[in-house]
């Protein structure tokens, strides 16, 4: 699965509305809540949120084109229309954006994130976000590790006139 892009943070928007904007949300809120492994068109959705929002069939066209090209809807094209299926399911895309949003507080607010977590009413919550923050750090720690042998095993380079530097021999 490609990354997702979850773009802009709102934390006063409820839901995925903070990281989505009303009518992406309400597109994979309606894509969401078909069954599993059914694809759905652009017709499906129109008629859906056409009662709520009179919205023109192209503006939900060109939104589910966007969401697409954010990499939460995979595009199929079947006869004369594209078929839309979801890439994750939502509890794995709060799942991903949650994280993100940990993963950022962690790396930019690491001691006030923890003290925040332990102050949590919320027991069971604030135990599996330490949890969370645990495998982040410890994924952190390991790309930060690769990163620095694969640094280190670049080290020996070759300058113009062809001779090795930096090499021990």
């Amino acid at each position: 699965m490609d990354t997702l892009d979850f773009g802009t943070f709102r934390p006063d928007r409820p839901g995925i509305r903070k990281v989505l904007g009303d009518l992406e949300a309400e597109i994979m809120e309606v894509i969401w809540a078909r069954p599993a492994g059914h694809g759905t068109t652009v017709r499906d959705v129109f008629e859906v949120l056409y009662d709520r929002r009179h919205l023109a069939y192209t503006t939900i066209m060109s939104t589910m084109a966007r969401l697409a090209k954010k990499h939460l809807l995979r595009a199929e094209k079947a006869d004369a229309a594209y078929v839309y299926y979801p890439t994750v399911t939502q509890e794995e895309f709060v799942s991903g954006f949650v994280g993100r949003i940990l993963e950022d507080l962690l790396v930019n607010f690491s001691g006030a994130t923890l003290e925040r977590l332990r102050e949590l009413p919320d027991l069971r919550a604030a135990s599996r976000a330490e949890a969370l923050l645990g495998e982040i750090a410890q994924r952190r720690a390991t790309e930060e590790a690769e990163e620095a042998e694969e640094a280190e095993a670049g080290e020996g380079t070759m300058t113009p006139g062809g001779t090795a530097e930096g090499v021990a021999e």
